[in-house]
């Protein structure tokens, strides 16, 4: 794949990537019951919503900073499990779960082009726990 193409196809995956995460800060706010009702109805407890909407902001904030290797590998991380159980709560749901799983397939391609394009981040967030 050629550096211009790696590049926007990189750029695609992450704005989806970015768009799913502050539609669900938003969504988890603005339709806080809704979204508590559906977390109830898959056997996850409400209390959740908040506190995932918070990390899902943070997770755009590392994304987009590209700053620290270490912490964006685990949003990253973080992130792929967060999806990964919403691929499966919409399938069980029997709702529609193809903005979950093109998410999963935009959030592996942002991260397997991320160090490619944007270059590696030279500092890590926990220093000498991480190796740095």
């Amino acid at each position: 794949m050629g550096g211009k193409v790696k590049s926007i196809v990189y750029w695609l995956a992450t704005a989806y990537l970015l768009f799913l995460l502050g539609f669900s800060v938003w969504a988890y706010h603005a339709k806080h019951e809704m979204i508590a009702s559906y977390f109830s109805a898959l056997g996850y407890p409400e209390y959740l919503v908040y506190p995932l909407a918070y990390l899902k902001a943070l997770v755009v904030l590392i994304v987009v900073s590209h700053r620290y290797n270490d912490l964006r590998d685990m949003a990253y991380a973080a992130y792929f499990i967060n999806m990964m159980m919403a691929l499966v709560g919409h399938v069980v749901y029997g709702d529609s779960y193809s903005h979950a799983a093109l998410g999963g397939t935009c959030l592996l391609i942002s991260y397997l082009l991320g160090n490619s394009v944007r270059g590696k981040p030279k500092r890590n967030f926990f220093g000498k726990f991480t190796g740095s």
